[in-house]
């Protein structure tokens, strides 16, 4: 699987073309994506992302999420990606979510449906990496399917100070990705990667 692109938008989540995703490949109607720094170890930011139940304590954009089906966890995974894959509640490969999204502050939610489609390490000029990938569910091809990738690569500066490149972009295809309302899932992006950054540095 190809890594991120290297021209994200840096500290903001802006509407661009469609990027390749690893279920739908490159086809689609626009994507959106961000990125930033995060002064915290990678595995720190994927644990964040995976663990459902403090998505309440950061996450302003998805604010509450459940699993609604359990995926499974593959053993060729690294021992500290297999411990947290394995703790209840976490997002594992194959599991089935439920976002409950709030498109806009203070507005109402509504459910999301998911399926996560990757969860692994990979290895960026010896750095520590983790992928957690999900798409759409439960909504017909033709109509809408997206998919979402976040990475997390770690770097260790000659201080040996640890901080992690966030990487994040969802692609979506179909019928209603012609009238989804992208200014609102750019905001909701950008609410997440800031939540996850001050929730990640702060411990």
């Amino acid at each position: 699987m190809a890594t991120a692109p290297s021209d994200l938008p840096k500290d903001e989540a802006k509407v661009v073309p469609p990027i390749p995703v690893p279920t739908y490949g490159a086809g689609g109607v626009f994507a959106v994506a961000c990125s930033t720094e995060i002064r915290a170890p990678a595995l720190t930011c994927l644990e964040k992302v995976l663990d459902l139940s403090s998505y309440s304590t950061w996450n302003t954009f998805v604010p509450s999420a459940l699993l609604t089906a359990p995926g499974h966890v593959d053993e060729s995974l690294p021992a500290e990606l297999k411990a947290l894959a394995s703790r209840p509640g976490y997002v594992s490969r194959g599991a089935k979510v439920r976002f409950n999204a709030v498109m806009t502050p203070g507005g109402a939610s509504r459910a999301v449906d998911l399926e996560a489609t990757f969860l692994e390490a990979f290895d960026v000029h010896g750095r520590s990496a983790y992928r957690v990938v999900w798409k759409a569910a439960g909504i017909p091809y033709f109509l809408l399917h997206s998919e979402r990738v976040q990475e997390f690569v770690e770097r260790v500066a000659e201080d040996g100070s640890v901080s992690t490149s966030y990487s994040c972009w969802e692609t979506f295809g179909g019928c209603l990705g012609y009238v989804l309302p992208r200014a609102q899932i750019e905001g909701g992006f950008a609410r997440w990667m800031d939540g996850l950054k001050k929730a990640a540095e702060a411990g």
